[in-house]
């Protein structure tokens, strides 16, 4: 008789087991600054902020942009690990990137391929680098090609039909891009009135999705991530650099706007270039090899030279009539937003939020870095980090 309920209990087990598999659901909400959060009037970051919790920042990598920090959040590791530089940048071999979503470009496995391999669904909705697969590896559910006019009420349609699919076909990780404040407070200025009201829409599409989850009844075995990929502050006043390299007469080209990778025509032309940048007042001026430390480029994808500034300063503007309107507009005191300076600096910190299984209500988890992000949702989901991983899983969440 014994022996008989032991073989019904082990055949049971596996049901049991996959009847209570982990799920976790990361939104990222593009330029949501750490402290905007705890606005007044947003009751779905409310919620989330008691009932779950919260770091006082998230520390970008650098540049502190929103492709080399999507990357980051999937890999758990730095640009120069995952190849991501910039949202525009340029390799030796393949030549420019401009904001693209071919998985092709990752240099480092992203969390959706490391949880696929350890026979777990995941799905992407946006998310870059996400729109293709991955060296050969698909994944089970992506939604492409990117479309910013999508409004985040279809995208939280899409995650709540994920989530009451059957449980063999149900996906335990899913990942998906909001537009945040990001576009707003670019060209509006992260103290405007406009970027609250768009602060308003991305919360009341939060609270669809935890509406959605209170009815499917998943909290305890749901986590729910809400991140961003840098914060935001005032900027816009221009320092030309293309000027005194065409007075020293060096050729070359520069990708980036506040963090300037400039790519010789010549090498030999590395010291001239130098030193006509090195009297350009606002910079700061990088050997490829000085910039190392900052982690933010492969070797074939650094720039012989890296400039740098701090805010407001900005090292490129848009081309033609917009450059121009933005250099009219900034000298009557127009006030614009970006992003892209030392992570460390207060407004690049982004937000950091979490709510359901292994997060203690009200918990403080400090300052968490976007490295440890990956490697936290890992842990929440029973496999191992992404092969690159670098981050260390918070250690306040616990993984029943």
């Amino acid at each position: 008789m014994g022996l008989r309920w032991m073989v019904v209990c082990l055949l049971l087990l596996p049901l049991g087991v996959r009847g209570e598999n982990p799920i976790v659901v990361m939104i990222s909400m593009d330029g949501l600054r750490h402290d905007w959060p705890a606005m007044q009037g947003l009751p779905a970051f409310e919620r989330m902020r008691k009932e779950g919790g919260k770091a006082s920042r998230l520390t970008p990598v650098y540049p502190s942009n929103t492709f080399p920090g999507h990357v980051s959040l999937a890999t758990g590791t730095y640009p120069d690990v995952h190849g991501i530089v910039d949202n525009h940048f340029m390799d030796a071999v393949r030549g420019r990137y401009a904001m693209s979503g071919d998985g092709g470009w990752l240099l480092a496995e992203p969390l959706w391929i490391a949880a696929e391999r350890q026979g777990l669904k995941a799905a992407t909705y946006f998310w870059v680098g996400s729109e293709t697969d991955w060296r050969g590896q698909a994944h089970s559910y992506r939604m492409a090609p990117f479309d910013g006019r999508r409004p985040e009420s279809t995208k939280v349609q899409q995650i709540l039909e994920w989530l009451r699919l059957p449980e063999e076909k149900r996906p335990a990780l899913v990942m998906a891009y909001f537009a945040g404040a990001d576009h707003v407070a670019h060209n509006r200025g992260p103290n405007s009135a406009a970027v609250f009201d768009q602060l308003v829409t991305q919360d009341q599409a939060l609270g669809e999705l935890l509406a959605g989850i209170d009815e499917l009844n998943l909290w305890p075995r749901l986590t729910l991530l809400v991140v961003s990929d840098h914060g935001m502050t005032a900027m816009g006043d221009f320092i030309d650099l293309q000027t005194p390299l065409d007075e020293a007469g060096v050729e070359a080209t520069l990708t980036g706007v506040v963090t300037v990778h400039v790519h010789l025509a010549k090498a030999d032309d590395v010291q001239k270039a130098r030193a006509a940048l090195a009297r350009v007042i606002g910079v700061k001026v990088l050997s490829a090899d000085e910039a190392k430390g900052l982690r933010m480029a492969p070797s074939e994808r650094m720039g012989d030279l890296i400039v740098t500034t701090e805010p407001p300063n900005i090292l490129t503007r848009p081309e033609g009539f917009d450059g121009m309107l933005m250099g009219f507009l900034r000298f009557f005191g127009w006030d614009f937003g970006g992003h892209g300076y030392d992570p460390a600096l207060p407004d690049m910190g982004a937000a950091f939020l979490a709510m359901g299984r292994g997060v203690s209500p009200d918990a403080d988890y400090g300052v968490v870095h976007q490295v440890d992000v990956a490697p936290t949702i890992a842990k929440l989901l029973g496999i191992k980090a992404p092969q690159s991983s670098e981050g260390t899983p918070i250690k306040e969440f616990t993984a029943p």
